[in-house]
This record gives structure tokens, C-alpha cells and sequence, in this order.
């Protein structure tokens, strides 16, 4: 271990060290358990929060997706540096109109309990992703699929879904329409196959430990909530991965990771707190990792609720937003500001700005102040409203600086915060007026404003719809030709920034701590890294 992950500033953390105790001597008899194993075959890993559910057809967090990237494999899966390469599939061809994809699957794949893994198991599980009695909040994901939403909508039986396995190494997907992002879609947990032989036996108990079953580089062993989640080595990998358990710890709180960090309980975090960041560059040099992550960071509006169903409120809030003051003076973390919902990082397409910012802020507080009184709201009748924002030091000064924002307008805000888990919990209910939200996503313009699509599910938190913008957004789907496909899509996300379902606010910055002597960490536009490509030196 590092020197310099031993050494504490006493004068900064004696104070919270002492508030933590208790709760650090609670993590360490938990992590006791990995001491057992080999030196150097165990990984402890700060993860952002509890997991609600290790059901690929029924996660929702980021942080759930973590575990089932390592946990399974699909078609396709991540390489050690974020690319795209094949999982399962060992090849693949597309029909001449990108309607027809014929996956071949690697021989003798097998399941962690030595049950051969077929092309049925992936039919079973694409049915029961878009049976409604899944209730799916995802199932969106695999809506290429010919028929997907309409049996997801329950107007068509599961057998209708574009998927079969004419044998057991070939899987045919029939698409609604071309998909050219299709090998990216396929990442995602949504597109696993699942284990048919224990779900037919077990139901919805087969994610306990007892009753486990997968693919990828592990398996579960042991998952005791709000302390941790186990896995080990599944024997039936191959090739086998360099360490062969890994401890996830639920660290919501930036400053208990940091603190664990620096105690050396875990070998890596996923953040800390921003105010720590000019220390770990001076001091844990060799620990810190910074980069920009493929994601957009945005305000949601309510709009099935008034009076954030009146575009004119919506635009009002809109026009006093300045994402630079939130990321260069406020946060200072290495977040990026952003204008356009799209992220800028997006290859090969050109992000929309809102079009508030062809105004100066003398001019967008002028018009702000005219649109709320055309919607009724005046010095004698005030806008109030409820911002929602997840529990943490840094989201509070953030929310703290979206009120002030708006205080020029005479806008009383009130804040709600609220844990990752509920906060997002809420969301997807439409339990909200306004709330801070985030999707860390694909490399294609078409897979942030689908989550504006009317009928994209309770992902499209605010519930908005227009449907202009949905007939926008299908011309775009039939588009076979990329730089066509994203022509169309641009024009609808010109559409949708001038409703303001959302306001953008800015990509995140990753910042991790990462053990020195964790070997085949490498920085990427997802922040992914799949236990099975990672090592521990002695």
C-alpha cells in the first residue's frame, strides 16, 4: 500500500473521522470476510449506493449496472478500454436493409452451473423483458426488436417479438426498422440472456445466491444489504479472471468513501467529495482518476402537472440557467457544462443549444419575467416550486445556485432531497415539480432524445409529449443511412428544445481513487471496468 494513501490530514478529518468510527469499525468486520481468501485474488470496490434489485430486466441504477456487467455477458460486451467487442456472439451478419441480424454464438458456452447456454435462452429472455407483467422500466431499450413496443403495450402475444433460434448457436433479431446503433444496444443488461431453466424453477427468487445463475466472469455468492454484495469467479469463464472475488460496499455518502478510501478498507471509489480534489491532486497523485464521462446531467420539468404543462413556465425557468456558474464556480469537480441535451461528446453529430442562450442574461431575465406573467404569475401570486435533488454536499450547492437562478424572476423555491435509490424511484412515478436527473448513455444522438419520446415509458421522467417531435423522431428511425438518420434527428431535437422539457446542464466528471497496485484500470467515456480485465500486484 502507498504511503500516501496511509497518510490522513489530521487537522482536516480528525473531526469526521470520529463521527465515522463507529461505522467504519461496522464496514471492517464486514470486509473481514474477504481476509480468508489469497492475498491478491480479492478487490473491495466502493459502489454508489444499495442496489435495488440484481434482475437485469429489472434495474434501473447505474450502480446496479455495474454488478451485471460483471455478472453476465450478451451478444456483444466491453472491451478492457470501453470499445465494443463481440461477448457470446462470435460473428454476425445484417441483411442489405439492416432489417435482419443473424448472430452465431460461441460452442459449448455454458451457464454458472455447468447447464449448456443456447440462442433459446436469449429468446426467453427478450420475451420476458417485453412481457408487460415484467413491467420492465427499461424494456424501451430492445424496442428495435419487430413488434417490441406492441407487446410490450400487451397487443401482441410474446411470441410475436422479431427473435428465434432456428438452433442453438444461431439467434435471428428481426428489427421494426434499420437500428444501425444495434451492437451498442446490445451492452446493456436488458439484452442478456437469462438462465430459463432457473427461472421456470425458482420465479423471481432466482437472483438470491442460493438460486444464482449466469454467464459473465462471476457469480453471486452473498448479498447482505447495506453491507455488501459477494461474488466469486464463476469456474465456468473462460478465460479465468486474475481475481476471483470481488466486494462491493454500498458508499452513497461522498466523504464515508473517501474516508474508507484513505483507511484502506476498499481499492477503489467511485467519487468523493469535490472539495477534496485539489488535496488528491497534490497528495494521491498516483490514486487519482479524472476524465469526462458520456453522460448529461439536466433539470426535468413535471410536465403533466401544472403549471410545468405551460411551455411558458417551462421556458422561464429555462432562461435564467447559466450551466458555466454551475460548473467553473460552484462545483469546481470537473464536471462540463453543457448547453445542448445531446452531450457534446457524441461523435459525428452536432449538438443543439437551447435557444435561450441567443440571448444575453439581461435580455433572458426580461423575457423570463414576460413569459411568467402571460402564464398568470405575478409579485402578488408567485411561481413556487419543489426542486428535487439527490442527498450530497456538492447536488446541494448545485440546487442552492438553481434557486438563486431563478429568485430574479420572483420564483420562491423550495428544496426536497432524497437518496439515489428514492430520488429516482420518485421520478419514474412523476412524483415531482422540477428534480435534477442524469442518463450516463451511448455514443448516438438518438439514445438521450428517445428519452423524450411519448411512449419511451417511465424513463421519460417528466412525461413529456408532443407529437410533432414523435413523428420527428419516427422518420428518423427509418432512416438506414447514418448521416441521414442523424440529419432527421438533429431537426428533432431543434423541435425539442424549444419546448423545454428539460433544461441540460452539464456532462459529469469522473473523479475516482483508485489503488496504485490495481493493474487494467484504464479511463473510458463510460467509466466501465469489468472486474475480469483488472489485477492486483502483491
Amino acid at each position: 500500500m502507498s504511503p500516501s494513501r496511509k497518510r490522513v490530514d489530521c487537522n482536516r478529518t480528525s473531526l469526521r473521522q470520529r463521527a465515522v468510527a463507529l461505522a467504519i469499525v461496522i464496514f471492517s468486520l464486514c470486509a473481514s470476510a474477504a481476509s480468508v481468501a489469497q492475498p491478491g485474488t480479492v478487490l473491495r470496490l466502493g459502489n454508489p449506493g444499495e442496489p435495488q434489485t440484481l434482475d437485469p430486466h429489472r434495474y434501473n441504477l447505474r450502480l446496479e449496472e455495474t454488478l451485471l456487467t460483471d455478472l453476465f455477458i450478451g451478444l456483444t460486451t466491453f472491451a478492457a478500454d470501453g470499445s465494443t467487442i463481440p461477448g457470446v456472439a462470435s460473428s454476425w451478419q445484417v441483411s442489405d436493409d439492416g432489417l435482419r441480424w443473424t448472430f452465431n454464438l460461441r460452442p459449448d458456452l455454458t451457464w454458472s452451473d455447468g447447464q449448456p447456454l443456447t440462442a433459446d435462452d436469449f429468446v426467453f429472455a427478450y420475451q420476458r423483458l417485453q412481457a408487460p407483467a415484467t413491467a420492465a422500466s427499461l424494456a424501451y431499450f430492445m424496442y428495435p426488436l419487430k413488434n417490441a413496443a406492441a407487446v410490450n403495450a400487451g397487443k401482441m402475444p410474446v411470441e410475436a417479438l422479431g427473435v428465434s433460434a432456428p438452433d442453438s448457436r444461431t439467434l435471428i433479431l428481426e428489427l421494426e426498422q434499420p437500428y444501425p446503433h444495434l451492437l451498442e444496444r446490445l451492452l446493456y443488461p436488458t439484452a442478456y440472456p437469462l438462465p430459463k431453466h432457473a427461472i421456470e424453477t425458482h420465479g423471481d427468487s432466482w437472483v438470491k445466491a442460493e438460486n444464482w445463475v449466469s454467464n459473465g466472469a462471476y457469480r453471486l455468492q452473498e448479498w447482505r444489504p447495506q453491507a455488501y454484495v459477494h461474488l466469486v469467479a464463476n469456474a465456468h469463464f473462460n478465460p479465468a479472471p486474475a481475481i476471483t472475488e470481488v466486494f462491493y460496499y454500498p458508499l452513497a455518502n461522498e466523504q464515508t468513501a473517501y474516508n474508507r478510501y484513505r483507511a484502506g478498507e476498499v481499492d477503489a471509489i467511485a467519487t468523493f467529495p469535490s472539495g477534496e480534489l485539489d488535496y488528491a491532486r497534490r497528495e494521491l497523485t498516483a490514486d487519482l482518476r479524472t476524465s469526462v464521462q458520456l453522460s448529461i446531467m439536466y433539470l426535468v420539468f413535471n410536465s403533466r402537472v401544472e403549471p410545468f404543462s405551460d411551455a411558458r413556465v417551462r421556458e422561464a425557468l429555462a432562461m435564467m440557467m447559466q450551466p458555466e456558474v454551475l460548473t467553473d464556480k460552484v462545483q469546481r469537480s470537473g464536471n462540463v457544462a453543457s448547453r445542448s441535451f445531446v452531450p457534446a461528446m457524441v461523435s459525428d453529430y452536432q449538438s443543439v443549444p437551447g435557444p435561450q442562450y441567443q440571448l444575453d442574461l439581461a435580455e433572458r431575465l426580461s423575457r423570463g419575467k414576460a413569459l411568467l406573467a402571460e402564464a398568470g404569475f405575478s409579485p402578488d401570486r408567485p411561481l413556487e416550486i419543489t426542486l428535487r435533488y439527490i442527498s450530497g454536499a456538492e447536488a446541494k450547492r448545485t440546487a442552492l445556485t438553481i434557486a438563486a437562478f431563478w429568485k430574479p424572476l420572483g420564483v420562491k423555491t423550495q428544496l426536497h432531497q432524497a437518496e439515489l435509490k428514492v430520488h429516482f424511484a420518485d421520478l419514474r412515478q412523476g412524483d415531482f415539480q422540477v428534480a435534477q436527473a442524469g442518463w450516463i448513455g451511448e455514443n448516438n444522438a438518438e439514445h438521450y432524445l428517445s428519452l423524450l419520446v411519448s411512449d419511451t415509458g417511465d424513463v421519460n421522467y417528466g412525461g413529456f409529449a408532443d407529437d410533432q417531435f414523435d413523428a420527428m423522431m419516427a422518420s428518423a428511425r427509418q432512416e438506414a443511412d447514418l448521416d441521414e438518420r442523424n440529419r432527421l434527428l438533429r431537426v428533432a431535437d431543434e423541435r425539442a428544445v424549444g419546448l423545454y422539457p428539460v433544461v441540460p446542464m452539464y456532462s459529469l466528471g469522473v473523479r475516482r481513487l483508485v489503488n496504485p497496485k490495481l493493474r487494467g484500470w484504464n479511463n473510458t467515456p463510460r467509466d466501465v471496468h469489468p472486474v475480469r480485465f483488472l489485477s492486483l500486484e502483491p
